[in-house]
């Protein structure tokens, strides 16, 4: 296809796996380039700035939260469920701001605001420390205004189960006193507002009914940014609760324009069909149409896995940021003098200098040192666990790496890679040294299940390998089920012997203690509480997208000419 042909369709979502709560935002000042920030909770970097020219092809610009010295709160709690709410971007004076929510659930503790800002979106070094504002009682998903007055009017969900605004100063993050603007149309948790001007009315959309089956879309609107709001008598506008569809969840949306002045819309989803039962890449962000009734009501088209639109723009692959494209693979040896790309995260902060790429010695590795914290947990504050991951962004893929030799380890050391929702969710298989029966230290091959779906572990003695490198594996051949597998290889690198397989399945990191996130696929090594730490070398990092589920029985292909 031509990069300057207008196509009519794509396929949802536009950020497939762990990327809920989308905002976005188009700018025509940065080459009329859209923009989108989703939630990134415990993870980090977070807050993926993400970017694109023809809404279809996105492509990770930045990570807004890039320093721990951001937001250190990440490094000092366990709760598997805290961290970077919701987050609203917006363009304002030639400058970007980014408003969240940290939110802890911690006994004594309070959440509270942040906002970021830069003028170079794709500049790490140019998004600030955050200017922090607090309430006097909890909100969650902030949104942020700028009305025509000059005032900026913070929009957020209260936890009277109601929205409720105030006024900010984004100098020193003061704020004025709370007042109520809508309570919703009667469902639980009315969260997630955004603020709109259009043709002299003030729209206020909402999410409603929680975010699991019943999430839903309303919508009411005023003559004034303080209301009162009256809701549109067809309400929801936006919602997939009791249909047979695979996209479930729909809600927590944002309206925008293009250059052309159609509106679009972006909300999470989780394919999961009405069964909810297995959807391991989270909530997605999927992207509608939106079309305008003649009483000046925005109405969204459904949200489906094919959709339509005679005004999709050109498509353009030229857009900036240096990582690389949602739905791309990985292709690493860890050359000497990179660095990690940029989509790789870290659950909270990993230990210092845990993670080398190529030490003097070890070209075209990734040298890992053993945290005490385990993928189980055992956290405390600031010791964070060795882990580094990517995103599951593909229903069908291949994700492996080579472990080299020697890997001498102390006893209950393990290295592996896992796929990771939360330390109560996630499964593993890992190289780890035992005691045999016999007294003797030992390494094993290990799979084990931690959650809902545990199954009893997979033991079986590391095979003798004439090379001493063993690929481990976690693949996807159906959308149902992952498939570990250990194989040793030969001294060219080629598969010589698989030794163990087993398939686990794929609702272990659905949901849960998890909700609000994604699966995980990264390499992690751990003393598992022991004090004596060691090395281990990682080499040829590959994942690859093999298919993506667009409905509970199409998939598609990745397919991208450059």
């Amino acid at each position: 296809m031509d990069q300057h042909s207008r196509p009519k369709g794509y396929s949802n979502p536009i950020l497939p796996g762990w990327n809920p709560d989308p905002s976005c935002v188009f700018v025509p000042e940065w080459g009329n380039t859209f923009f989108c920030v989703t939630s990134s909770f415990m993870i980090f970097p977070g807050l993926p700035l993400y970017s694109s020219k023809d809404l279809v092809n996105w492509k990770l610009g930045c990570n807004i939260v890039n320093r721990c010295g951001q937001v250190p709160e990440l490094g000092l709690h366990d709760a598997q469920d805290n961290g970077i709410f919701a987050p609203t971007i917006r363009y304002h004076d030639k400058r970007f701001y980014v408003i969240v929510e940290y939110v802890t659930i911690e006994d004594g503790e309070a959440s509270f605001g942040l906002v970021f800002s830069s003028s170079d979106p794709f500049d790490p070094d140019s998004w600030s420390d955050p200017v922090v504002f607090r309430q006097p009682q909890s909100i969650l998903d902030p949104d942020i205004f700028w009305d025509d007055d000059g005032r900026v009017l913070v929009q957020a969900a209260s936890f009277r189960q109601e929205i409720v605004q105030f006024e900010i100063d984004l100098d020193t993050g003061a704020i004025g006193p709370g007042r109520t603007l809508w309570k919703g149309t009667g469902g639980i948790a009315p969260e997630g507002p955004h603020l709109y001007k259009k043709d002299g009315w003030y729209y206020l959309l909402i999410a409603e009914g929680g975010t699991d089956l019943p999430h839903c879309v309303t919508i009411a609107r005023s003559r004034s940014p303080s209301g009162p709001f009256e809701g549109f008598a067809d309400n929801p506008i936006l919602t997939n609760r009791n249909t047979s569809e695979y996209f479930q969840t729909i809600g927590h949306a944002d309206l925008f324009q293009d250059g052309d002045g159609n509106w679009w819309g972006v909300a999470l989803a989780t394919r999961s069909g009405p069964e909810y039962v297995n959807y391991p890449l989270g909530r997605e962000t999927v992207l509608f149409p939106v079309s305008w009734t003649e009483n000046d009501w925005p109405r969204p088209e459904p949200v489906r896995g094919r959709m339509n639109s005679p005004f999709l723009p050109e498509r353009n692959l030229g857009v900036l940021g240096s990582g690389q494209f949602v739905d791309e693979g990985d292709d690493l040896d860890f050359a000497v003098g990179s660095s990690l790309p940029l989509h790789f995260v870290h659950w909270r902060f990993p230990p210092e200098n845990s993670i080398t790429i190529s030490l003097p010695g070890h070209p075209n590795t990734l040298r890992l040192i053993s945290s005490q914290q385990s993928l189980d947990g055992k956290f405390k504050d600031g010791q964070g666990l060795t882990f580094v991951g990517r995103r599951q962004t593909s229903t069908l893929f291949n994700f492996s790496i080579e472990l080299q030799s020697p890997l001498i380890l102390s006893e209950k050391e393990e290295v592996g890679v896992a796929v990771f929702l939360t330390e109560l969710q996630h499964a593993c298989i890992s190289v780890t040294w035992m005691r045999s029966e016999d007294d003797v230290l030992r390494p094993y091959l290990r799979i084990r299940q931690t959650g809902p779906c545990s199954d009893d572990d997979d033991l079986i003695p590391l095979p003798a390998s004439p090379s001493g490198r063993i690929k481990l594996r976690i693949g996807a051949e159906i959308a149902l089920e992952y498939i570990f597998s250990a194989t040793l290889l030969d001294e060219d690198g080629r598969d010589r012997e698989c030794c163990m397989s087993k398939t686990v399945p794929t609702s272990t990191t659905s949901g849960g203690a998890g909700q609000w996130g994604g699966s995980l696929l990264g390499v992690y090594t751990t003393t598992n509480g022991g004090l004596d730490k060691s090395e281990v070398h990682v080499s040829r990092w590959r994942y690859e997208n093999l298919g993506q589920m667009i409905s509970s029985t199409e998939v598609t292909r990745p397919s991208r000419n450059e």
